[in-house]
């Protein structure tokens, strides 16, 4: 399941990210967190997570996540890993890869990347995710996410101009099967309408139990 997630954060919400990551100093070569074969095709920096001003910025993002509906119901996270600011200027790319299995000995269920530039601030600079045997590309407005397995093939095209600047991150799900959770999504977005079409409380109750039932038979 690919799924894009408009408004995760805010135009002005990711203005401020940006401006607090923009000090240069704060900046790694991204090969250095990068293992076996994607060192050789990974060229990016990445903002140093030890720093409060980075981390400062990467609370805001986790906190956004964790109020947000529909990436809760999308992903029913256990944990969401090492979220990750990174940058791609002119001429930087990452090629084909599949993101480890552990990342600080978590499991690693989904992945997903959070747009921070407007995309009319670069050239190029797209995402690609192999989806069944096509690629997605995706190019996302300023605050909207892409979530996606982690066991799926992806690269990011080289940046041909301006500065492409994303959160990257892993989740954890406490529902391990893609199957279930995107079962799970499904009751969850018929929920969410039941309650605006004013469906009588006793018929939703009955459902949002069948819901929790799930939960609870699905979980990790």
């Amino acid at each position: 399941m690919l799924l894009q997630i408009e408004n995760v954060l805010s135009h002005i919400e990711c203005e401020a990210v940006c401006a607090a990551v923009e000090n240069p100093a704060l900046w790694r070569d991204g090969r250095k967190t990068a293992k076996g074969e994607a060192k050789s095709v990974k060229n990016n920096v990445q903002a140093d997570t030890s720093t409060p001003a980075v981390k400062g910025a990467t609370s805001k993002i986790t906190d956004a996540l964790s109020a947000h509906a529909v990436f809760q119901a999308a992903a029913q996270p256990a944990e969401i890993i090492r979220p990750t600011i990174n940058k791609y200027s002119a001429g930087m790319h990452y090629g084909d890869h599949v993101d480890a299995a552990y990342i600080n000995g978590r499991r690693t269920d989904l992945s997903f990347t959070l747009f921070l530039s407007d995309p009319e601030c670069y050239q190029g600079g797209e995402l690609v995710i192999d989806n069944a045997g096509q690629e997605d590309r995706i190019k996302g407005a300023a605050g909207s996410l892409v979530l996606y397995p982690s066991t799926a093939v992806h690269r990011v095209e080289e940046t041909v101009s301006g500065e492409r600047i994303c959160c990257i991150g892993w989740v954890k799900s406490k529902i391990r099967s893609l199957e279930n959770r995107t079962l799970l999504l499904e009751l969850e977005t018929a929920l969410a309408d039941l309650r605006q079409t004013g469906t009588p409380l006793p018929i939703y109750n009955r459902l949002l139990n069948i819901r929790n039932n799930l939960l609870r038979a699905f979980g990790d």
